[in-house]
Formats: C-alpha cells, structure tokens, sequence
C-alpha cells in the first residue's frame, strides 16, 4: 500500500539525527511508568484503526512494540503505523520491518515526524474493493477508468494512460454505486474538480472533490456507512 499520501514530513534536523533522538526517547522513557505506552493509528482501507501499545524495548535501530490484535491486522496489511507519544509534538510515521499477528508483537524502523494530512479530511475516505469503473465527461471526451476511494466530498480515479486535465475545470463523473440493502446498483453522476493528479507511472492516481447534490450525499453516506461496517467485520474475522 501506498501510504505516503496521508502525511507530509516535518524532519526537524535530519532524518538520521530524527530517527536517533526519537529511539533515544522511547529508550530512555519506555521504563518509566508512562513512558512505555503509546498510540498507534492506521487507515485500513481508508478506515481509521487507533489503539494504544505497549514499548517492548528498543534494540539496533528499531521499536519492537506489543500491540492490538485488530492493529496487528492492520500493520500487517498496511506495513506502516503512526505512533502518537506524549514526548513528541509531532506524531512519527514508522515501517513495519517485523510483525507477528497471532502474538501481536511488531518491530518498527525508519521512524520519521510527520504532519498527518488525513486528519484534515473532512470527512472518512475509503478504499475500495473491488474498484468500481468510472467515467471522467470532459468537455467532449469520455474518460475511462476505476474509482479507487470515495467519500461524501471526495474521490480517486485511476487510469492506466495519463490524460490531461485541467485544474478547476467542470467536469463530471458516474459510476454505478452498490447498495447491499436495496441489493441494486445506481447510477450517480457527481459534478467534480481536479486536486491532483499522483503518480509518474501508470496506474496514474486522479483526485478530485466532489460536490453531490442532497440524494446524492444521502445514497454516498448510506453506501460509505455499509462500507465501514464491512471493513470492521473482516478486521473481526481475521483476528478470529
């Protein structure tokens, strides 16, 4: 997964020297009676998954932690965490070098301090699974490609070929959204704008804010709400 989009750096000296005076932190304190707890937070499949953990210790470079089973799952999946700490100002991203899921142990490295940019959103962004096709309507051209995350306010589209588009230009797109209580498809078509275009190689990642008129913020809220709880299950399952 590529998590790179939920947070924006905020190295204070250098990574190297960041990295050290975090794990000299965590050593010197995960000792102390508050010192060894943490909390971790990961956005499986879009859906914020935070619980506390606990410092196991600190050897050759890495944070080894004892954590959650449901954010054990989530590590696993995600290969990264955002550790939040009380001797930090800034939360710090980390990669996953080891997990163990069944004893719900982890050892961290490459820790950094970030700017969490997810928390911005307004509202939750999920992934989707499977990818739903979609179609950009640009002036005259018919876009083709997969909507790959969605919420009330915002969306992402991927295409396999770069195709230019104009920032603040109108455009729309539809797609066919499920809907597993009235057990149909609908088609909704969402006037949307042009964020960012992510990637310097196919598949390139659209992102665009939406704006849907009242029906349609009701169908996509009903359909986010349906999407949460399938999410939770299968992180329930999985610990099972």
């Amino acid at each position: 997964m590529d998590f790179t989009n939920l947070y924006s750096t905020r190295i204070q000296n250098t990574f190297d020297d960041d990295q050290a005076d975090i794990l000299k932190t965590f050593l010197d304190k995960y000792t102390t009676k508050d010192g060894s707890k943490v909390i971790l937070t990961n956005y499986y499949n879009g859906l914020p998954v935070s619980y506390p953990a606990t410092i196991l210790g600190v050897e050759r470079g890495n944070l080894d932690l004892d954590v959650n089973p449901q954010q054990a799952i989530a590590m696993a999946s995600d290969h990264y965490t955002l550790i939040r700490s009380p001797f930090f100002t800034h939360p710090i991203v980390a990669h996953v070098q080891y997990i163990n899921v069944k004893k719900h142990v982890a050892s961290l490295f490459k820790l950094c301090f970030v700017e969490v940019l997810a928390e911005k959103r307004n509202a939750v962004r999920l992934n989707l699974e499977p990818p739903i096709r979609a179609t950009i309507q640009y002036g005259d051209q018919a876009i083709e490609g997969f909507l790959v995350d969605i919420s009330t306010q915002g969306i992402a589209v991927t295409m396999e070929k770069y195709v230019l588009l104009e920032d603040e230009a109108e455009m729309s797109i539809k797609f066919m959204l499920p809907d597993s209580v009235l057990l149909k498809k609908t088609l909704l078509k969402v006037p949307a704008t042009l964020i960012a275009i992510v990637g310097n190689s196919s598949p390139y990642r659209y992102r665009f804010s939406i704006s849907p008129d009242n029906h349609q913020e009701q169908m996509l809220s009903r359909y986010i709400f349906q999407r949460q709880v399938e999410i939770i299950r299968d992180l329930k399952e999985t610990k099972d």
